[in-house]
Parts: C-alpha cells; structure tokens; sequence
C-alpha cells in the first residue's frame, strides 16, 4: 500500500490506483530508444532534475509514463506517482498533487518516512534498515490537466527544487501537452534543470512501427476471441492500417 492511512489524499492518482488497473502498458518492442533515453537520465548522476515528454493528444504519453512507473515500482525507486485528469475526483486538483506527493515521498524514502512520523502522526519509529536504492523518480502525468492552470508554474518550480533533497537523487519524469501554460512555466526554470523530449518530433519510421506492433497484438487478440482463421488479417492490410493511422 502507498500509505497506511486511511485518508490519503489523491487515493486515485498514483499509477497503480484500483480504478486504472487496466490502464495499459507499452507493449513488448515499441518505444525502445525512448525508454533506454528515461532511464538513463533517471539513472544518471548528473542529470537534471525533470524530464519533460511533451506531445499532442493521442501520442501514447500516459502510457509511456505507466510504463515507467510500473518498471521503477517493480526496483523499489518509484517514490511517488501521479496522474492529472480531467474526469473529475481528486485527480485534477494542484492543492490534492502537493500534499499526495508529499505523503508518497514520506512513504518511500526511509529518512522522509521517519520524519513524516514524527510530525503528522507523532509515532516513534525504530531506525529501519536503508533500502538497497538512494535513486528515486515521481512521475507526473497530464500536468495540463490540473484544473488551475495558475499553479503550473509553481508545481514546475517547486518539481525542480527536489535535487535540494540531502542523501537522495531524486528525479521527476513529467508528461503534458505542449500548452502555453507548460511552457510559460518551462521558462522560469534554469534550461540546465530540465531534459526535454517531443513525442510527436519521433522520426516516423519509428512511429509506424510500434504502431504495427501495436496493430498486430490486438488484431490477434480480436483473432482469437472470434475465431477467425490462422493468418487473419493479412500483412498487407495492416500495412493499409499503419499507413493511414497518421501516425497516432
């Protein structure tokens, strides 16, 4: 569990939320050189502190950044993770995005922990053993969906203050739309604070083919479910698919 209280904010914010267990994920062979690109800056000592990975509508963003959180929950360095929308709740909210991040961080990271403890639920706590990683990444989707977009700045700004963090790398993958907000905001951070990626600038040979990945697995799947004959549909249509998808 994200927290052992009952009240977390933003309970359904964080990737792995019930209500998004069956978000998807990248599938196996898609967006190979991009992945390798996150996790080498997650991982790299000299890294800035925010990698943003902006696109349009429809780009695969989210997905991209369930797929990182699902890979660094799975090592233990996912600290926090939260996911904007639009439809409503407590997911759309900058006041609900500063204090679940700061209870998921508190959760994760063990001196954050013992000092979330002492300070908002005044228990003592034993000295736990480190874990094995002192790296750590949040990630935070759709920041263009936060319902005020007043407060992109200020999120922007207070997400590239974590390198201050003392004994612990921290790094934050962020995902939204190129809107003016995102980008005002972008510019009263220091350029060398953050990494920067367009998901619709990809190179489209590399977009056409995850797209026929992605064709050819759930094609397959309608194969089986319907019992459609070995061979179904045949190459050439999937090409016809993959060519007039646009690339989205």
């Amino acid at each position: 569990p994200l927290c052992s209280c009952p009240w977390l904010p933003g309970k359904d914010a964080p990737f792995n939320a019930y209500g998004r267990q069956h978000d998807p994920t990248c599938l196996p062979d898609t967006r190979i050189d991009l992945l390798r690109e996150i996790h080498d800056w997650a991982d790299g000592e000299h890294s800035p502190a925010i990698f943003w990975l902006g696109g349009l509508a429809g780009t695969g963003k989210s997905t991209i950044a369930r797929t990182v959180a699902a890979a660094y929950h799975a090592t233990g360095q996912l600290a926090a993770s939260f996911f904007f929308s639009r439809a409503g709740g407590d997911v759309g909210h900058a006041g609900m995005f500063i204090t679940s991040i700061a209870v998921q961080l508190a959760n994760s990271i063990p001196g954050l922990k013992r000092k979330w403890h002492e300070l908002v639920l005044k228990e003592e706590e034993e000295e736990e053993e480190e874990k094995r990683w002192s790296r750590y990444i949040v990630i935070v989707d759709a920041l263009d969906e936060c319902d005020d977009q007043n407060n992109v700045q200020i999120i922007l700004q207070r997400l590239a203050e974590v390198q201050s963090l003392q004994g612990t790398q921290l790094r934050v993958l962020l995902t939204s739309r190129p809107e003016v907000p995102i980008q005002y905001g972008f510019t009263q951070v220091r350029r060398d604070e953050h990494q920067d990626f367009v998901l619709h600038d990809i190179e489209p040979a590399i977009v056409q083919h995850d797209i026929g990945v992605f064709l050819r697995h759930e094609l397959g799947l309608v194969r089986q479910q319907c019992g459609f004959a070995a061979g179904w549909p045949e190459e050439k249509a999937i090409a016809r698919l993959v060519q007039n998808s646009g690339g989205l």
